[in-house]
Parts: C-alpha cells; structure tokens; sequence
C-alpha cells in the first residue's frame, strides 16, 4: 500500500487513478489525524445483486422451518426467470 500526501494527490489525481486500477493496490492519503483511501472497486454481477436482493426479503418475513422448502422452491425459481430474462435480452 502506497502513502501520498494530499498535494502530490491533487497534483496528479488522474495518475493516481490511473496507477491504482493498474496495480489493484490502493493508495492512503492522510489528512492531519484521518486518512483517506483511493482503492478499486467492483460492481456487483446482476446474479450477486439479485441475490441480495432475495435475501433482504427473506430476512424480512423470517419464515418458518416448515416454510424453508417452499421458500427454496420460490427462490430457485426466481433466480430460473431472472436468468431466462437475462437470456432473451442477449
């Protein structure tokens, strides 16, 4: 992990940049007490999103064990019409 000061990071912002996603190593810019991080970032597949999507719900209606085998069912099959979807718009 590299240091640089805030004014080498303004100078060259696009550099820094630049190197960063070159590298994948992120980059600290330190601020008095605080620091600051320039670092790579991933989007998230459409599948991970859809995904976390399920799960919110889930952990929003808390079903019962004996619920677990239909909700399996419900799940699987959303993720079936979220990757046919995927499929057509190909």
């Amino acid at each position: 992990m590299k240091v640089i000061s805030v004014s080498a990071a303004k100078s060259k912002l696009g550099r820094v940049i630049d190197q960063v996603i070159k590298s994948r190593e992120p980059i600290v810019i330190p601020r008095g007490a605080h620091h600051v991080m320039i670092a790579p970032y991933y989007l998230p597949t459409p599948d991970e999103m859809e995904l976390t999507r399920l799960g919110r719900e889930l952990d929003k209606t808390k079903p019962s064990m004996e619920e677990d085998v239909e909700l399996t069912d419900a799940i699987q099959q959303e993720i079936r019409q979220y990757r046919a979807e995927k499929r057509r718009r190909k």
